[in-house]
C-alpha cells in the first residue's frame, strides 16, 4: 500500500515537472527570438554634384595624423545627405559638414532629405571602393606639400604677380584631362605623353624640383633634349610623386642673334627666368623679362634673360643686352591654383 502511494507521488511528481519544463522551454523560446533585422538607413546618397568648395577651413583625420582642409579648397564630391557631404581627398573618403560648404556643377542646390534613395537590403556585403564613384585622377602631393619654406621668397612673390591676374589660390584637386600642350593633358602618365610628344627613344632623367612656391618635395621634371617649335633645345614634364605630368616648359639655352637696348629693358625687373629649374639672375648685369597670359585652361608664361655686353662708341660706352636664354611655362589653371596656395603658405610668417 505505501508503495503504490509514493509510486502515485513519483509519477504526479515527474509529470508536474515534464509539463512545466515543456511550459518553460516555450517560454525562453519566445523571450530569444530574435527582432527583426532593421537596415540602418543609409546617411548617403548618390550626388549629382561634381564639385564642392570649403567656405572655411575643416580639420580632418588622414593617414600620417591630421591635416586642415583650407577654406576655398575645391574637392569632387562622392555623396551628400542633409548634414554632410563626402569627398575625395588625396584617394581618401573624408566627411565634411554641409555647412563648411558650397556645392559648384550642374546642380547648386543643398540635398533635400525628401529625395534621398530608399534603403535598399543588400544581397550580400558591398566594399567601400565600389560605391564610390571611379575614383577620379588627382594630383599625388608628399605630406606637407604646402608647408611654410625658409627663403625663396623673390620666386614665390614672382610666381603670385604672374599667377594671380588669371586664377585664384585654392588646392583644387579636379582638372584632370585638361589640355596642356600638343596633346598631352593634365595628369597623363608621364610615359605616355613622352609618347605622344615623340620623345619615348630620347635619354631621360628625372629630377626633384626645389623651386620656392611648387608644391614641396612633390615636384620632379623630366629633361629632353631635341627641337621644339623651331629653337627650343629642351622640354621638361614637371610630374608629381605619380609621375603624372601637371605642366610642361620649353626652354632655348642658346638663342642666336638677340639683342635689346638698355633702354628697352628699362622695366625688366624681374629676377627669376626659368622656375622649373630655379635659375635667377646673379648680377645687375643681367636683365629678365615676364609675361604671362591665359590660353583657355592654361597659364603660359614667358621668360628671357639677357646679359649686359658694353663696347665702345667713340669715348663713350654703350650698353647692350644678348638674349642668353628663354622659356615657356604651360601650367593647367587648377595647378596654378594650388601653386599660389603653396606660395601664400611659404611666405606666411605666423
Amino acid at each position: 500500500m505505501l508503495s503504490s502511494i509514493m509510486l502515485g507521488r513519483l509519477r504526479k511528481t515527474l509529470l508536474l515537472t515534464a509539463t512545466g519544463a515543456v511550459f518553460g522551454l516555450s517560454g525562453n523560446s519566445i523571450a530569444a527570438a530574435p527582432p527583426p533585422v532593421q537596415v540602418p538607413n543609409p546617411s548617403t546618397s548618390p550626388s549629382s554634384l561634381r564639385f564642392v568648395v570649403l567656405t572655411q577651413p575643416v580639420k580632418v583625420k588622414i593617414a600620417y595624423g591630421e591635416t586642415v582642409l583650407p577654406a576655398g579648397m575645391k574637392l569632387p564630391v562622392v555623396s551628400s545627405d542633409t548634414t554632410s557631404v563626402r569627398v575625395n581627398y588625396m584617394g581618401e573618403l573624408q566627411t565634411i559638414p554641409i555647412g563648411a560648404a558650397r556645392f559648384e556643377g550642374a546642380t547648386a542646390e543643398l540635398p533635400d532629405a525628401a529625395s534621398e534613395t530608399p534603403p535598399i537590403v543588400p544581397t550580400k556585403p558591398a566594399a567601400v571602393r565600389s560605391t564610390t564613384p571611379g575614383t577620379q585622377l588627382q594630383v599625388s602631393l608628399q605630406p606637407g606639400y604646402d608647408s611654410r619654406m625658409q627663403g625663396g621668397d623673390i620666386s614665390m612673390r614672382e610666381l603670385q604677380s604672374l599667377l594671380s591676374p588669371h586664377c585664384s589660390e585654392g588646392v583644387d584637386l579636379s582638372g584632370v584631362g585638361t589640355k596642356i600642350y600638343n596633346g598631352v593633358t593634365y595628369l597623363m602618365d608621364s610615359e605616355q605623353a613622352a609618347t605622344v610628344l615623340s620623345l619615348a627613344h630620347s635619354v631621360s632623367s628625372r629630377v626633384p624640383v626645389a623651386t620656392p612656391g611648387f608644391p614641396k618635395n612633390s615636384m620632379y621634371y623630366i629633361g629632353y633634349d631635341g627641337a621644339f617649335e623651331g629653337h627650343f633645345n629642351r622640354l621638361y614634364l614637371l610630374t608629381d610623386t605619380a609621375n603624372k605630368v601637371v605642366a610642361i616648359q620649353l626652354v632655348d639655352e642658346d638663342p642666336k642673334g638677340r639683342w635689346k637696348s638698355a633702354a628697352a629693358l628699362a622695366a625688366a625687373t624681374w629676377s627669376t627666368y626659368n622656375f622649373i629649374n630655379a635659375r635667377m639672375r646673379a648680377s645687375d648685369t643681367v636683365r629678365v623679362q615676364a609675361i604671362s597670359k591665359r590660353q583657355g585652361n592654361v597659364i603660359l608664361i614667358e621668360t628671357q634673360m639677357y646679359q649686359r655686353v658694353r663696347t665702345r662708341d667713340g669715348r663713350k660706352n654703350v650698353d647692350r643686352y644678348e638674349e642668353q636664354e628663354n622659356a615657356k611655362l604651360f601650367i593647367p589653371t587648377p595647378f596654378a591654383r594650388i601653386i599660389l596656395h603653396c606660395a601664400r603658405t611659404g611666405l606666411s610668417k605666423t
